[in-house]
């Protein structure tokens, strides 16, 4: 069952109440993936997060939950059916954000993979995900890939450079429609199955055992909201180090010398009023790269670059300069005369890749790796490095094997495979749910249950009991339905603390668009109804997300 807290409460004390089996460093898809695991198979799971959950490259993705078709012309086949396995996982488990995403990938005389070899790459695809379809849900099936004629093509997307186009091979993946919210959902179902779990937590240091230096017992913490707190021990008999591209510096920074190396690759994506169909596009560039494009709304997604990156993961962000030249590969390769006037948003994500020795970010693989640092004489500390999104379930299961046979925990198997997650705990196809859920509520209008059930899934009952008058249900902005009651659901049972938490990870809004400064200034000043800001905090609240999200000079 669920267990009897109902919504997530961020409350110090309950992180120095005994001793936890699992103390989990770092809140996005990875951490917040072992979490869920953890608490699923019953280990007393704490989870703490120095910033918000999922507020770096978790939250900053192409929105895709895919196999890696590209990864087969690497060769790593093993990591593309564990990631087609996985993708399935999730379209099951993650119901009321995982959707069936047809995609076409253009074929020219001139281009870099020829037909016939990307043809036999989907075939292949195609088998390694034999067990696609076995789910309950038959809006949710994916389709084998088929050829599309050059005439039928520009008929379907006319957008796309017609000299030596021969056609399209469609094929589907699957999106992730908010994967900000996705990964809240881990750390939410963790929560509600008795995992203790907080933002805005830092580890200071790792705690030693007194009598045997070797042995990690658990960590110092610091509170970032109440800096005026001392320190506290959290007690784990396993920490799990799970910050992704900080996995190296919070290792040397705790005295621990990182095993692996750690590349953190760039990729940026950007956003634009939309200029194509409503079918994705994969895009091969000339020098054998790939343009992901996707409908999103009414706005076109466009990723992602591979860059070797140095930058503080937690502050990066779109330069100009990286944005142009994007665009003049965009530009290049899609004709579309793009300008930096034209984008809507940019936003960028660090991955952390474990180096194998290939120079190219491009090319490294993405698998992933658990370190026991008992192997190196610091007993009960684990890292996870590598992975992605689509396959953090598998990381987590294998993570919590591993710590479990090593500290000699009771033995238990991995319910995540068939367990949904909070926002998906409804039987049958979702536009069924979405229907019903309409006509339950007939005093609510039908698209602003349509919103709630996108963002919150099952849960929008929850939300429901915020909106106490018809101001709570009025759009905060003209142009996206984000209402006043869920600002009032975000504070009081999200943990949302700054206005940055609530506009790029709750709601959806900043998404959507870079707010205007009239915007950010006006989502804060109803914000701080809810959380006691005076005008002074939330014009400083308002200043934060401009300066943090603004394209940079």
């Amino acid at each position: 069952m669920w267990g009897s807290c109902s919504l997530v409460k961020r409350s110090i004390a309950n992180f120095q109440q005994g001793e936890f089996d699992l103390l989990i460093i770092g809140g996005g898809i990875s951490g917040a993936a072992i979490a869920w695991e953890a608490t699923l198979r019953g280990y007393r799971t704490a989870l703490i997060e120095m910033k918000d959950f999922g507020h770096a490259t978790s939250s900053a993705t192409s929105k895709m939950i895919h196999g890696g078709l590209r990864y087969l012309a690497q060769g790593d086949i093993a990591v593309v059916r564990e990631s087609l396995r996985e993708r399935r996982y999730l379209e099951a488990n993650l119901s009321a954000q995982a959707f069936p995403l047809p995609f076409l990938f253009p074929v020219y005389r001139n281009s870099p993979t020829p037909r016939w070899k990307l043809g036999a790459g989907l075939t292949l695809y195609d088998i390694l995900s034999f067990d696609r379809n076995d789910l309950a849900d038959s809006e949710k099936h994916l389709d084998s890939h088929r050829w599309i004629p050059r005439d039928k093509l520009l008929s379907i997307e006319p957008s796309l450079p017609s000299e030596n186009l021969l056609g399209a091979y469609h094929y589907y993946d699957v999106l992730n429609r908010h994967p900000e919210r996705s990964n809240f959902d881990f750390i939410d179902s963790a929560e509600r199955r008795g995992a203790v779990v907080a933002n805005y937590l830092q580890a200071v240091s790792l705690l030693r055992h007194p009598d045997h230096s070797e042995l990690i017992v658990g960590a110092l913490s610091r509170d970032l909201l109440n800096p005026e707190s001392p320190p506290f021990e959290i007690r784990a008999r396993a920490v799990v180090n799970a910050t992704g591209p900080w996995g190296e510096s919070i290792l040397r920074d705790m005295g621990v010398e990182p095993p692996r190396k750690i590349i953190r690759s760039k990729g940026i994506h950007l956003l634009f009023r939309r200029k194509h169909g409503n079918k994705a596009l994969a895009v091969e560039t000339r020098d054998g790269r790939h343009l992901f494009i996707l409908p999103w709304g009414n706005h076109t997604l466009i990723g992602t670059t591979d860059t070797p990156c140095s930058e503080d993961p937690s502050e990066a962000g779109v330069t100009e300069k990286e944005a142009q030249d994007f665009l003049d590969t965009i530009n290049e390769n899609l004709a579309w005369n793009l300008s930096l006037r034209d984008i809507e948003f940019a936003y960028s994500g660090i991955r952390p890749l474990v180096s194998t020795g290939e120079a190219s970010t491009y090319r490294i693989s993405r698998r992933h790796e658990i370190v026991d640092h008992g192997k190196h004489r610091l007993r009960g500390l684990y890292s996870v490095f590598g992975g992605k999104w689509t396959t953090s379930r598998s990381l987590a299961s294998q993570a919590v094997d591993t710590i479990a046979r090593r500290t000699g925990m009771a033995r238990s198997k991995s319910l995540s495979k068939s367990t949904p997650l909070v926002s998906s705990r409804f039987s049958g196809p979702v536009s069924a749910f979405v229907e019903s859920a309409i006509q339950t509520h007939p005093g609510f209008a039908p698209d602003l249950i349509r919103h709630l059930i996108e963002f919150y899934g099952a849960k929008y009952t929850e939300v429901l009991e915020c909106f106490q008058d018809e101001e709570s249900r009025l759009s905060l902005l003209d142009f996206f339905p984000t209402t006043r009651g869920e600002i009032c659901y975000a504070v009081q049972h999200e943990m949302v603390f700054t206005l940055e938490d609530f506009v790029m990870r709750r709601s959806g809004l900043g998404q959507e668009k870079f707010l205007t400064s009239d915007e950010a200034h006006s989502v804060a000043a109803a914000m701080a109804l809810f959380t006691g800001w005076n005008p002074d905090q939330a014009h400083e609240q308002a200043e934060k997300y401009l300066n943090r999200w603004k394209l940079r000079k």
